[in-house]
């Protein structure tokens, strides 16, 4: 056991390291390996060949900051190994007052990581944008959510683009991605009604209003528009500082919501109705919808840590080179 520790000790698996991470990084950045699958592999490499130089070397057992770095070391590469395979980054929209309820815009996860985003529970109960001293094109995000934890208790809190929400492992921040979401009520021949509301695109400029496509319950297809609240229908346009508001102002502002269904084109104002084959249409109100990414690395804080203790330990070790402080030992 001896002999094979020295020989796991030896350059050469170092370079095999260098090696092969320069190699995963390659395939990874040209022919998209899953990272996540390869690039663990050489890290557990230089676990080994570090953890091997360790226990058989004299000099580290004999100098004490110079062991603390290189345990340091190895625990932060250990670290980044799990990270790489537990970790996971999403993205969802939720319309003011709805709650997240599992369904994801884009996802990225490590093989080892389970399926817990899916039991996170949270509601938008709307977001307010305020200036920034650092310029006009800048804005603060405070958004109210609510959530239950663990005990069943109710708590509810304020997030931002930096500030997030904690839920277990899972940190949960404000994006920039925010828009209007009309509300609609469906009903059917018979009476019955169901509600839903359609995410609009985001309001990037002018030329580019909010929109989206959908199937109405019928099995049509639909477009909406939000614009300026004229007959001729003209692209929406956010008032002066609207932006800087309660929910972009959606509840007082003045438009109305051009909709096509089947070539059919019209002009709606909240509260008003058309009829469509097999149901009615009722335009109820305009909310808005909020962007939230979600990040789960429990190794975090633990890395942070390890860093800090590197950077002392190796700290400790200059100062007593540059002091005169120095050790004699085999090695």
């Amino acid at each position: 056991m001896w002999n094979l520790l020295i020989s796991l000790r030896a350059p050469r698996w170092t370079v095999l390291f260098f090696l092969l991470t320069a190699l995963s990084s390659y395939g990874v950045s040209t022919f998209q390996w899953p990272a996540s699958y390869i690039l663990p592999l050489p890290l557990m490499l230089l676990v080994v060949n570090l953890s091997a130089a360790i226990i058989t070397l004299p000099r580290f057992r004999k100098d004490l900051p110079l062991l603390i770095f290189h345990l340091a070391l190895v625990l932060m590469i250990v670290l980044l190994a799990i990270a790489r395979l537990t970790y996971f980054t999403g993205t969802t929209a939720i319309n003011t007052g709805d709650a997240f309820d599992g369904h994801l815009l884009s996802e990225e996860r490590g093989p080892l990581h389970g399926q817990g985003v899916q039991a996170l529970r949270f509601f938008n109960q709307g977001f307010y944008e305020e200036p920034s001293p650092y310029g006009e094109h800048f804005t603060y995000t405070r958004n109210r959510v609510r959530w239950q934890d663990q005990h069943g208790q109710h708590h509810s809190g304020i997030i931002g683009d930096d500030t997030p929400l904690l839920l277990g492992f899972y940190r949960i921040y404000t994006t920039s991605r925010r828009g209007f979401s009309p509300l609609f009520r469906w009903t059917h021949p018979g009476g019955q009604a169901e509600l839903g509301s359609v995410q609009l695109s985001v309001v990037i400029d002018d030329e580019s209003p909010p929109t989206n496509n959908w199937t109405l319950p019928n099995g049509a297809e639909a477009w909406a528009m939000l614009a300026a609240n004229k007959e001729t229908g003209s692209p929406f346009v956010l008032p002066p500082n609207t932006q800087k508001g309660l929910n972009l102002n959606a509840q007082t502002l003045t438009h109305q919501l051009i909709l096509r269904v089947d070539q059919q084109r019209y002009s709606l104002k909240p509260g008003q109705t058309i009829s469509l084959e097999n149901g009615t249409l009722t335009y109820l109100q305009l909310d808005t919808w909020m962007g939230y990414q979600i990040i789960y690395d429990p190794t975090q804080p633990w890395l942070l840590a390890t860093i800090a203790v590197g950077v002392l330990s190796l700290l400790w070790f200059y100062y007593r080179q540059l002091s005169g402080s120095h050790w004699d030992s085999d090695r």
